[in-house]
């Protein structure tokens, strides 16, 4: 098997192997969440409902300091240290499921059942760690321009940098996830890289050079560790579990906010023997939504707070009986904003390229393959599927004067075994929007397409598509299958419909905007710039709905930049006074 190694890891896992002890592993079992409660008394300081990227964070820090939190999650355990049981039978006996082992990542195109949230018309986790338990794990510092285009004065790059520092000071991640140190199966990523080179692209270290991602190309970073998934649930929610002022349940769905007027006095809760209220300490508990782009969204929604039209979908539902009575309704623009990285889909073939099957992996992986993962967290299999790399970056800046980001994400899988697809995201700089409504069966849909519906984006897209089919002209050998030699750069874009169908990253953000125009003024914003809901006084959203604007790149290290910044600035905030 062709292979990159990084001699400063292999050195250290030399040393390991001389000691004669077991395969290192970040995944002991833990104590396991609690299931959901209809019987529970207790109140909290804050509870904090989900438990993805935008969720972990915020917890740690609050019961760090001292006060007392609930987590809720309403799917079931992932990972084996917290209890989660999904796992191939090559695993049976191990403490790993199937979102512990990076190259099985890709069976959730496969099989969703039990993980997949089923009341959104879109793919998100609903499974303890959100989309950071089944996502390909890929990781980047932001560009400064990230923070700088659209986020509010108080978000901007300098400001965000004492929180890009916990962040990756906890979660450093990896270029070598594999524990000897190197890569496998790098002829895809050596074609491309050669061939970016030879078009004028420059090598980097992706989040060491993070604001030099212009023409530029580098190998694939990854918040594992260990050989393992690890990520977010292995940090902060480790630590968080440590501490006895620190609950967290599974299989709970938060139905709304129980609030009167402006303040919050508790959770309404599904659990799967019935419904109950959860409540904050009085007058100083506080509750922050995480649950998601779509998530988030919905529990507003159903908690009386978004545009009338929506709240009047909800008013007809099955919850009308018991929603908030429409006097004490907030209107506010949640669901507008929705955006997602505009995804376009490039094919290659070169002779050079190796395929590996990661689906038949998932249950009959070579047996080389399977016990080198086992014995030693080595091989294929700690490389997130479908093999990845390398990544690349260029900047378009169409005639509006707006620059616009392009990541490109290579991967090998394609229509041929020696095929790799080329994604480009169009996201920092993008000005299309759309918008999520909910409907009469309280399912969220994507009802406003957020894709091109802008000239400069189109203009950005199909000058990125042409940039990389000039950039790989010198590569021998190399095949264009999509598009053909033979279509130029802008009918290939526009012959793509602009839907999520054929567009889609499943990168969503955007449907509880921070601004500082306040959106039941006739402004666009849902929560401050202390990401607390306008109307309110103890309730704050902190997941990527937040975003204004996209980041360039896969958005996981950004929403915990984004969850470690917030928790700062409510912890700072005076508690509200006694609610009347």
């Amino acid at each position: 098997m062709h292979l990159v190694q990084n001699w400063a890891v292999a050195a250290a896992v030399a040393a390991w192997l001389q000691t004669g002890a077991a395969a290192p592993s970040i995944n002991e079992p833990r104590a396991g969440p609690a299931s959901c409660s209809t019987s529970s008394k207790d109140t909290y300081d804050y509870i904090v409902v989900g438990s993805g990227p935008g969720a972990l964070p915020v917890a740690d820090r609050l019961s760090e300091a001292g006060h007392s939190v609930l987590l809720l999650e309403k799917g079931p355990a992932s990972s084996g240290r917290w209890g989660g049981t999904m796992k191939p039978s090559w695993l049976s006996g191990t403490n790993l499921t199937r979102f512990d082992v990076p190259g099985l990542c890709n069976q959730i195109w496969a099989d969703r059942n039990g993980i997949a949230c089923t009341d959104y018309d879109q793919l998100a986790g609903c499974i303890l760690g959100g989309g950071a338990a089944i996502n390909s794990g890929l990781y980047w510092k932001p560009h400064p321009d990230d923070w700088n285009m659209s986020f509010p004065v108080g978000w901007k790059n300098p400001d965000m940098q004492e929180s890009v520092s916990k962040v990756f000071g906890r979660l450093p991640g990896t270029m070598y996830p594999s524990m000897d140190g190197k890569l496998y199966l790098p002829q895809g990523y050596n074609t491309i890289s050669a061939g970016l080179t030879q078009g004028g692209w420059t090598s980097i270290v992706a989040n060491d050079q993070n604001d030099q991602r212009n023409k530029t190309f580098s190998h694939t970073t990854y918040y594992f560790s260990g050989g393992e998934r690890g990520g977010p649930m292995a940090t902060y929610l480790l630590t968080a579990s440590q501490r006895k002022n620190f609950a967290f349940w599974t299989g709970a769905a938060v139905k709304r906010v129980v609030r009167t007027g402006g303040h919050v006095t508790g959770v309404e809760v599904e659990c799967s023997g019935g419904t109950t209220t959860i409540n904050v300490t009085p007058n100083t508990g506080r509750v922050i939504i995480s649950a998601g782009t779509f998530g988030s969204a919905k529990i507003l929604w159903r908690s009386g707070i978004g545009p009338k039209d929506q709240l009047n979908v909800v008013k007809q539902s099955g919850d009308g009986a018991t929603m908030i009575s429409s006097d004490q309704w907030i209107d506010l623009p949640v669901g507008y904003n929705l955006y997602d990285h505009v995804g376009t889909d490039l094919e290659i073939a070169h002779p050079n390229i190796v395929n590996y099957d990661f689906y038949a992996a998932y249950n009959r992986p070579a047996s080389g393959d399977s016990q080198s993962y086992l014995n030693g967290r080595t091989g294929i299999l700690t490389q997130a599927a479908p093999n990845f790399g390398p990544m690349f970056w260029d900047i378009i800046t169409p005639s509006d004067g707006i620059n616009r980001h392009l990541h490109w994400q290579a991967r090998v899988e394609g229509s041929r075994s020696t095929s790799m697809t080329l994604t480009q995201y169009l996201g920092t700089g993008s000005v299309s929007r759309g918008r999520l409504t909910i409907n009469s069966q309280l399912k969220t849909i994507v009802s406003t397409s957020p894709y091109l519906n802008n000239a400069g984006d189109v203009a950005a897209v199909v000058q990125g598509v042409q940039n990389l089919r000039d950039g790989l002209a010198k590569v021998s050998g190399l095949t264009w299958i999509r598009p053909s030699s033979s279509q130029s750069s802008a009918a290939f874009v526009n012959s793509i419909a602009a839907n999520p169908g054929s567009r889609n990253s499943n990168h969503w953000i955007g449907t509880n905007k921070m601004g500082t125009d306040d959106g039941r003024s006739g402004g666009t914003a849902v929560v401050d710039t202390n990401t607390k809901v306008y109307g309110t006084d103890n309730l704050f959203v902190v997941d990527a709905s937040i975003f204004p604007g996209h980041v360039t790149s896969n958005p996981t290290a950004a929403i915990l930049i984004v969850s470690e910044h917030a928790v700062s600035k409510i912890l700072a905030l005076p508690f509200p006074a006694a609610a009347a």
